[in-house]
């Protein structure tokens, strides 16, 4: 019996798999079909399938090649993606680490009430502060600037709550050990915590990335000037006059994160497993 539900095991987890890459595969193949080939499978007036295929009639880069050399505005929403997402993920893991060790490990006045106002803003939904948010970079001047999208996302409560539930199962014995050794804060951050803490550090790593590459609605509000939307805003854009170049968009705007995860997927783990193992 054992050896029966093996092999059916396998294969619902392969069919799971086919499942969520269809839409990967499928968007692959179409990256590399004609616009003509595209329209006959797509019917444009219901924006429904005619049919499904996953092989071209012909191979052609003619998209890729509009992408990179014709149509140089897609480039640029590509770089305006990493001008917002490469500091607001850097910045959000710095500022997160350290956070979550002072409320992990120091003790100081009202850090438990401040720690709760943090979980407040966690499980608030993002459309609630999109007006505050407004409102305050009306105040500072930074509308229709990066900077007005880099720093609500850089400053997130989701990084704190998740590091501090990796840095609490660190032993307090050995950052006291330290303390009696002449250690500063500073060392015991960066030569103790640290190091323990390298699965949650890729985790929200990736997480941060993965939301701020696909930042859509900060963008839209926050900026005037359409020359700046990054590329998850202008593929909706895209789709409505050229199928095509959309798909190799598509293909493109996913390059980043998959290096990403492929790079950090060793240390992506449990937040708790490397302190837990000390």
């Amino acid at each position: 019996m054992a050896k029966i539900k093996k092999p059916i095991k396998y294969i619902g987890l392969v069919l799971i798999a086919a499942v969520f890459l269809f839409p990967l595969i499928f968007m692959l193949a179409s990256s590399f079909m004609s616009s003509s080939e595209i329209s006959r499978a797509l019917n444009f007036m219901d924006e429904s399938f005619k049919k499904v295929k996953l092989i071209p009639d012909m191979f052609s880069a003619e998209q890729y090649y509009q992408v990179f050399f014709r149509r140089p505005e897609y480039l640029q929403r590509f770089w305006n993606s990493v001008i917002i997402t490469l500091p607001t993920t850097l910045i959000q893991v710095v500022v997160s680490a350290m956070a979550a060790f002072a409320f992990a490990k120091l003790r100081f006045p009202l850090r438990d009430k401040l720690f709760f106002v943090y979980i407040i803003l966690l499980i608030l939904p993002i459309q609630v502060t999109l007006v505050p948010n407004y409102i305050v970079l009306d105040k500072l001047g930074l509308l229709n600037t990066f900077a007005s999208v880099i720093l609500p996302g850089a400053f997130s409560a989701f990084g704190i709550c998740l590091l501090r539930q990796s840095i609490t199962y660190i032993s307090d014995s050995s950052i006291e050990a330290a303390r009696m050794d002449g250690a500063s804060y500073f060392m015991i951050f960066t030569r103790i915590i640290l190091p323990q803490i390298r699965g949650g550090l890729v985790t929200l790593t990736l997480l941060t990335f993965i939301d701020s590459w696909n930042n859509i609605e900060q963008p839209m509000i926050y900026f005037s000037d359409t020359a700046m939307y990054p590329l998850s805003v202008s593929i909706s854009d895209i789709a409505q006059n050229d199928f095509g170049v959309v798909y190799a968009c598509g293909v493109m705007f996913l390059i980043p994160p998959i290096l990403i995860y492929m790079y950090g997927e060793k240390d992506i783990k449990s937040p708790f497993t490397s302190a837990d193992k000390l």
